[in-house]
């Protein structure tokens, strides 16, 4: 089921529901996911990701809580790459680096055109790029469709074709806490990510090399508590001031990466067909009045974002996601909750 809702905000609401009493709220603004709310034992429901009430909030939304984030996530080394013998360039944005295409103007902050298929349960917002948009090449129709499954799945498919060759690598910026929005720090949860290697980073938090995940902070191939190692002598967690690092994904696992809260009893199991995942710590929140006016602060929320491995088109050793024209991007990626 899908429910509609206009708000003061003039953004409307569009709530996916499915039969297990499941709710996900999203806004057309960023193609953003406002909550995921699930019902517990006790007959309530709890939120398990971060947010605003006020939904003109997200207009700023500096900690990018839900959003789409694009056409290019993450950290581009010297905000440039070639696409063939072209130089692109994107702003320079957070040192000498470019993070998330564009602050000001990036998904996040676009308005995106929604089509409600009731008989899916789902809802597709899209974007319409004009060549050189963004600095990339090629007019672009760029989809981002959410999906609410019986089984208590949230999938996410992306989709753009292009008429020039060019580049996509979006990402969902949702943090979650399985103990509620406003349950406070997230390093008593469990995490899993089904990953040997990871890219740790310069100071500037551009990967440099793949490392095994054996005897460091980062190896999480077991459940391990977030707050078990994140405060760990180790220069890898000090430039990210946390966990801010990209795990480079085995593809042969059903899952790729897990999170279970041992209070609710709620645990999240992360499906892609993309070849990493960014786990960030929210080490950059601050200080934010949330949702019910809850005060969320450092490590209050995690991210998962699958994606491909940062500054991957400056970096021969990845894969990089090029889009030739008239041939069409598709990526999935699944957020599985059992209650």
């Amino acid at each position: 089921m899908i429910r509609t809702e206009l708000t003061p905000s003039g953004l409307t609401i569009y709530t996916l529901v499915n039969d297990n009493g499941m709710e996900v709220e999203l806004i057309e603004l960023g193609a953003t996911i406002v909550s995921i709310k699930l019902p517990t034992k006790d007959g309530k429901k709890i939120d398990v990701v971060l947010g605003y009430d006020d939904l003109n909030k997200y207009k700023e939304n500096p900690c990018f809580f839900g959003s789409v984030v694009g056409p290019i996530a993450n950290r581009t080394a010297g905000a440039t790459f070639m696409i063939g013998d072209e130089r692109y360039n994107l702003p320079v944005n957070e040192g000498k680096n470019n993070l998330h295409t564009d602050f000001e103007n990036g998904f996040h902050k676009r308005m995106f055109s929604p089509v409600i298929d009731f008989i899916k349960n789902r809802v597709c917002f899209n974007l319409q790029l004009k060549d050189m948009e963004y600095g990339l090449p090629g007019n672009r129709d760029f989809t981002v469709a959410y999906s609410l499954t019986e089984d208590n799945t949230l999938e996410i498919e992306y989709k753009m074709i292009s008429d020039k060759k060019t580049v996509v690598n979006p990402t969902n910026h949702t943090y979650f806490n399985l103990g509620g929005h406003d349950n406070g720090s997230i390093l008593s949860e469990e995490v899993k990510i089904y990953s040997s290697f990871y890219t740790p980073v310069s100071s500037d938090l551009i990967p440099k090399e793949i490392a095994p995940v054996k005897d460091t902070p980062f190896d999480f191939m077991n459940f391990k508590r977030v707050g078990k190692n994140i405060s760990d002598d180790d220069q890898q967690l000090a430039y990210g001031g946390g966990y801010d690092h990209n795990f480079i994904l085995a593809q042969n696992k059903e899952a790729v990466a897990y999170v279970k809260d041992n209070e609710t009893g709620i645990s999240m199991e992360v499906y892609t067909d993309l070849p990493g995942v960014q786990f960030y710590t929210g080490n950059n929140i601050g200080t934010v009045i949330g949702k019910n006016n809850e005060i969320y602060k450092k490590n209050f929320g995690l991210c998962l974002e699958t994606q491909y491995v940062p500054n991957c088109l400056n970096d021969s050793r990845f894969d990089t996601p090029i889009v030739e024209p008239g041939k069409e991007f598709v990526s999935k990626t699944g957020y599985h909750f059992v209650f």
